[in-house]
């Protein structure tokens, strides 16, 4: 194989590529040195020639393949074509093919050889991988940061539907209005309402690791003014994302308030079709007053507050339990653990830790029956 064919590839943006530069440069001086890389690389990430590739070419950014996904246009085509057949030329490249190719070097005789695989993909693969998954970093990804900067998010909670208990209701509330955004119906930024560990945030995780089609974007409150930019990069996306705000709140005179009310009227740049916001808030009044605010103009900021969950056009409140709601949902946590004790101890035990922890909630009853477990298995007073 003539290596400099690497350099001609036109379809994926992988040219530079460390391994495949490696590759490149093995031509040249200093063969072992790029011999070494491309072996150290392929055993340190335990993977052969081939899979190396494939990652590298899924995950990469690649406007073709973006542009082919809307128009089979020949040309397009015949680039991705032309690039998978230098990589497959590459990959049947053994290493003592290459190192045979290369000038006489007695260092890289005795060098080890790395594990070519195989790669037997076609244009039709990667074009359903992308249109299933995205390219790029959101292929890659699936939930992100965002301070002024995308940052990914390398490992999330993995909370289902199936670890939240009661609270159906308000959680289905939510999930039809996911489904209907994922199937472009008509669909609605979320305010979830309610006191603290009721489950608002969880509802939001567990609904996104429920549908593998979205993408999720954590916004603090304190960079609600990068918003703009947030969605002018999203926008050109084709994916759907939710933005999640978590704990809601302004203070008195606060920019970064006009700057949601307009994310959620859709006047800020006039908000994508496929973005969604879904935020969370335990205060009743979300623009925080002082002393001073409430004797001269509560009434104004209790406006304003409801000026802006009103444009949120699906309100979820999340309140919490009462006793009987309380003990149910430590009872189901219970037996999912496989805590086996009478029911009226367990629930006293419940009462009592809830005492301590300053009131019930779904919260405090994880909370609960994770302790309780560990003391059980210890052998221990609970």
């Amino acid at each position: 194989m003539n290596l400099a064919k690497i350099r001609s590839l036109c379809a994926f943006n992988v040219k530079d590529d460390v391994l495949l530069t490696d590759f490149y440069c093995c031509n040249g001086e200093n063969a072992e040195e790029y011999y070494s890389d491309i072996v150290n690389i392929l055993l340190s990430g335990g993977q052969t020639l081939g899979e190396y590739l494939h990652d590298l070419l899924v995950y990469s950014d690649s406007p073709v393949i973006e542009r082919c996904l809307r128009e089979r246009a020949p040309a397009l085509m015949k680039a991705i074509e032309y690039d998978l057949g230098v990589i497959k030329e590459l990959v049947s490249l053994t290493s003592e093919q290459l190192r045979e190719s290369l000038p006489e070097n007695e260092i890289l005789r005795g060098m080890p050889p790395y594990d070519n695989g195989k790669f037997d993909y076609d244009a039709e693969y990667f074009l359903d991988f992308a249109k299933k998954n995205g390219t790029g970093i959101f292929a890659k990804y699936r939930a992100f940061s965002y301070d002024g900067e995308l940052k990914p998010i390398m490992k999330t909670d993995s909370i289902r539907l199936c670890d939240l208990k009661n609270y159906q209701v308000q959680r289905n509330q939510v999930i039809e209005n996911t489904l209907c955004f994922l199937h472009n119906q008509p669909a609605q930024n979320v305010l979830l309402y309610g006191d603290r560990g009721t489950g608002k945030s969880s509802t939001v995780k567990a609904i996104f690791n429920e549908y593998k089609e979205l993408r999720m974007v954590e916004v603090s409150r304190n960079d609600i003014n990068a918003l703009p930019e947030l969605f002018e990069l999203l926008g050109k996306v084709d994916m759907k994302f939710i933005v999640t705000i978590d704990d809601l709140s302004f203070a008195e005179n606060d920019d970064r308030f006009g700057v949601l009310k307009a994310a959620l009227d859709g006047s800020l740049s006039s908000r994508p079709d496929n973005i969604l916001i879904y935020a969370t808030t335990n205060r009743r009044k979300i623009i925080r007053e002082t002393a001073a605010d409430r004797e001269i103009s509560g009434s104004d900021a209790i406006d304003e507050s409801m000026s802006l969950s009103d444009r949120f056009g699906l309100f979820v409140t999340f309140m919490r339990p009462d006793k009987q709601v309380y003990l149910d949902i430590v009872k189901q946590l219970a037996d999912e653990s496989g805590i086996d004790i009478p029911e009226e101890r367990l629930f006293t035990a419940a009462e009592r830790f809830s005492t301590r922890r300053g009131g019930r909630s779904p919260r405090i009853a994880k909370q609960f029956v994770g302790w309780l477990k560990g003391r059980i298995e210890l052998n221990l007073e609970y």
